[in-house]
């Protein structure tokens, strides 16, 4: 009987997936918006061009990035309630003696999100990597919208920044809010057996979800997750890559195809790639 059972329910579960899928992949063009950053200058910066680890996520190496071709960097922060401040940092805060957070300096000082677009964001753009996202109540998901809201007003960047973060409730907020919007995702690679179940899970959250875009790694040359079946699967859907290798004929292919928006190259390297699309404009 248990079996019986339990046979019922995995083949509602199948079709209930399968159904899913199915409407999503004939309905998913409808969500295409024109608003998406969509330029040949597909490469941007992870944290910045930087010379050694203290650099990332420092005005300097934000500056050097746009000095040297890139459209857009990357940037990790978290948001403080108690300040009320959005603090650039790629590790999560300590906390001191007294239960106060203790973030990564720059220059001696804390760097936040309103500093950052004034010294660097005009005409630029910022992939937002929220660290805390999921840590946030709604109630203070919704005083962060509050502040960021304010601070983006700074050099009108509101329509140059793109949020990525894990939790699709928290993150369709930030969407509802009017700010274009990233979910990151890590499928399997697609050597997996059932990697294409995985990124179709995915799609259906993306698609049923006020999200913007997805975020995802590349994977390595020979055994990619962002392949030819994950691109299939997730074809109509603005991609942001990051962590792909430093292959030059790869960086090529990439560039050309319209679903990758952005891509990083590397992983915990500072690696300048930002030309790659004029070798395609050269041809």
């Amino acid at each position: 009987m248990i079996k019986k059972v339990l046979f019922i329910i995995f083949i509602l579960l199948t079709l209930l997936y399968n159904v899913n899928v199915a409407y999503v992949n004939n309905n998913i063009t409808e969500k295409k918006d024109s608003t998406i950053y969509n330029s040949p200058h597909k490469i941007w910066a992870s944290r910045g061009l930087y010379k050694n680890k203290a650099e990332q996520n420092s005005i300097a190496s934000m500056k050097r990035a746009f000095d040297n071709g890139a459209l857009g960097v990357e940037v990790d922060f978290s948001y403080d309630m108690e300040m009320d401040r959005f603090i650039i940092s790629h590790d999560h805060p300590k906390k001191d003696k007294n239960g106060k957070l203790i973030y990564t300096f720059k220059d001696g000082k804390l760097l936040t999100l309103e500093k950052l677009f004034i010294q660097t964001g005009e005409n630029h753009y910022f992939w937002l990597d929220y660290k805390n996202l999921d840590k946030l109540s709604d109630a203070q998901t919704y005083k962060a919208i509050e502040r960021l809201e304010k601070i983006s007003k700074i050099r009108s960047i509101k329509k140059r920044l793109y949020i990525e973060g894990s939790n699709p409730f928290k993150l369709s907020l930030y969407t509802d809010a009017g700010f274009k919007t990233i979910l990151g995702i890590h499928p399997l690679h697609e050597s997996v057996i059932f990697s294409s179940i995985v990124v179709n899970a995915y799609k259906i959250a993306y698609f049923f979800r006020n999200i913007t875009a997805l975020a995802m790694p590349y994977g390595s040359v020979n055994n990619p997750i962002y392949g030819e079946s994950t691109q299939r699967n997730l074809k109509n859907i603005p991609i942001f890559l990051f962590h792909v290798p430093d292959n030059e004929n790869l960086l090529l292919d990439l560039v050309q195809k319209d679903d990758v928006r952005i891509m990083l190259v590397g992983r915990d390297q500072s690696i300048n790639r930002y030309y790659i699309h004029k070798k395609i404009e050269g041809q």
